[in-house]
């Protein structure tokens, strides 16, 4: 009887070591936390650069495909992972490596590992830094997803941390979200080499394109111009027209008297910024459509952006927008005109 009440104690005793073990592995397996503490831009891969590599994606823009022709230059994007481990509990962990899925906006563009091969004792955080290279391959399903967000990747980190809590192997699931900007990036990049191709000879060839770059990171930074005149008189035209190569485009408008017309022009293309403005009278305007040298109210030459102002008599005038002297570029050509009488 009394061994029988011995080995009971013993069997209570037992059971309370066990549960107070449980409880505290439990606890341990609770405090264990894995998240990506930071996510940045390590670097691009870019392709070789050249003029000709500069004017194709010149050319893409003016496709409208300028989201595309910036990262026809990419290779692949690295970016810096550091993931930040913690052990809470009551007794050490030893953490092998990770695993985790990659999605870019959402996209799932690959598979991520990192080595671990560390002990975490109790209250004690570490660090792991990884080297994330996305191939160009993968990064096809997001291109479009990552210009329209202004160059920024949405990154998500989904995985498994394995924990080797003394005999147990103990999967800890995490998931963690950040965001990188490389618009930036690309950009100085692209103005750098435009810097260094600058000094070789083909001048003309060399600030088209150089204009055409320009036109492309203004594009990326929002920072199109706007043409914002303030005339005197009443608006006749206040409009934006496209001008494609080896034309012209023009507006009419008719002087009901005596007075003077005041304008301003601002050309944007992705080849060269340059446009020709002519004011004309019907007879001038008759006669430049035939080809013939004609006198002008105004002729702007070759010029981005220019003002004009006109003493006219009453009846219809034309603004010529010229950009027949052009092979490639199409020009957008933002107008305004005004008037008043004497």
């Amino acid at each position: 009887m009394k061994n029988t009440h011995v080995i009971g104690i013993v069997i209570i005793v037992i059971l309370i070591i066990i549960a107070i073990f449980g409880a505290i592995l439990y606890y341990s397996y609770t405090q264990i936390h894995v998240s990506l503490r930071d996510a940045s831009y390590h670097s691009i891969e870019w392709s070789s650069f050249s003029w000709s590599t500069l004017l194709n994606l010149g050319l893409n823009v003016i496709a409208g495909n300028w989201l595309s022709a910036a990262f026809d230059l990419i290779n692949g994007i690295n970016l810096d992972l550091t993931f930040g481990l913690y052990n809470g509990g009551l007794l050490p962990v030893y953490i092998p490596d990770l695993s985790y899925d990659l999605l870019i906006n959402n996209v799932r563009v690959g598979k991520g590992y990192s080595q671990v091969d560390t002990t975490i004792y109790p209250g004690q955080t570490k660090e792991i830094s990884a080297l994330q290279n996305f191939k160009k391959s993968s990064l096809y399903p997001v291109i479009g997803s990552i210009v329209s967000n202004g160059g920024v990747i949405n990154l998500k980190v989904s995985g498994t941390a394995h924990f080797k809590l003394l005999v147990f192997d103990i999967p800890i699931q995490f998931e963690s979200t950040k965001s990188i900007s490389i618009k930036d990036e690309i950009k100085k990049k692209l103005e750098s080499e435009i810097q260094r191709l600058k000094p070789q000879p083909q001048k003309e060839i060399a600030s088209t394109i150089s204009s055409s770059i320009k036109s492309f990171i203004d594009t990326l930074d929002g920072d199109v111009k706007n043409l914002d005149l303030r005339l005197s008189g009443s608006k006749i035209v206040d409009s934006t027209y496209r001008v494609p190569p080896g034309t012209y485009n023009w507006v009419s408008f008719t002087m009901q008297c005596t007075g003077t017309v005041q304008g301003g022009f601002l050309a944007n293309a992705a080849l060269g910024d340059d446009i020709i403005v002519y004011l004309l009278d019907e007879n001038q305007f008759k006669g430049f459509e035939n080809g013939e040298a004609v006198s002008t109210y105004y002729n702007s030459g070759k010029v981005e952006s220019g003002t004009f102002s006109a003493n006219l008599k009453s009846g219809k005038y034309y603004v010529v927008m010229s950009n027949s002297y052009s092979i490639f570029s199409t020009k957008t050509v933002q107008l305004q005109v005004a008037g008043s009488c004497r």
